[in-house]
């Protein structure tokens, strides 16, 4: 017998062609770009895209009134990823327990996803009284945190620019970046060093090191980092930069 041909529900299937349009060479997209790449009436275009607005699957961009995918997909794109995330844990987390007990900190693996970087392991020593809780896909701010900070230094310069436009920051301690002129100071000594550091950025004796983890292309697909007090942080750093490395190396190599 033939396959019984399928109904598709045409305002369904021109908001997925929607989405579509997004990928990783165009992050952000104009009413008029969407309606000609989808040869559509731009009033349709209106109404379906104010429509995955309205439901967080888009997000308007006031500066260049445009549009770019919205933080809807980090929680099912989770959900569909959730073997592949849960074999990721399993594999990283007695290296990641390696680290937070040797030098009594909290060790986590950060991954990327649409210049968003969170959580996806956090290991806490074992001994320790004292703990520093993150939660896992909590989403962390660029401007304030380590892996934030390297998100922004692995971006491509029309991103990182539109980046700026729209920076509006909170300044969470005395200590939290807020001008770009700090911001691109921090990024080069990034670059001098091949990592990110947070000294009471975004909370008050809270201090933090992150390790870009690279995939082969030389991107970015996360970071693995230590958080501490700022005291445990200074006096561990230098000892904990090589197993982070190592760390990173482990999973470009047989996970990537």
């Amino acid at each position: 017998m033939p396959e019984k041909e399928v109904r598709v529900i045409q305002s369904v299937q021109r908001a997925i062609d929607i989405i579509n349009c997004f990928d990783e060479h165009e992050l952000k997209l104009t009413l008029p770009q969407i309606s000609a790449k989808l040869e559509l009436n731009i009033n349709t275009v209106r109404g379906l895209v104010n429509t995955l607005v309205a439901n967080g699957y888009l997000e308007h961009v006031a500066d260049g009134n445009c549009y770019m995918l919205g933080l809807a997909f980090l929680p099912k794109a989770d959900l569909a990823g959730a073997n592949d995330i849960d074999r990721l844990r399993s594999r990283v987390r007695p290296s990641l327990e390696l680290i937070a007990d040797r030098f009594q900190v909290s060790a986590r693996m950060q991954i990327i996803s649409n210049d968003n970087i969170f959580a996806v392991e956090v290991v806490n020593p074992i001994d320790s009284h004292y703990i520093f809780l993150t939660r896992l896909n909590a989403v962390f701010t660029l401007n304030a945190t380590a892996s934030g900070k390297l998100v922004l230094y692995y971006m491509d310069q029309p991103r990182r620019e539109a980046f700026y436009r729209t920076f509006a920051p909170n300044k969470y301690t005395r200590h939290t970046m807020t001008t770009r002129e700090e911001l691109e100071a921090d990024l080069e000594q990034i670059r001098l060093r091949g990592y990110s550091t947070e000294f009471d950025e975004f909370g008050v004796g809270i201090s933090c090191i992150a390790v870009p983890i690279l995939r082969c292309n030389g991107s970015l697909y996360g970071t693995v980092s230590i958080v501490a007090s700022s005291s445990v942080v200074q006096e561990v750093a230098q000892q904990a930069l090589p197993p982070m490395r190592e760390f990173a190396a482990f999973v470009r190599k047989e996970l990537l």
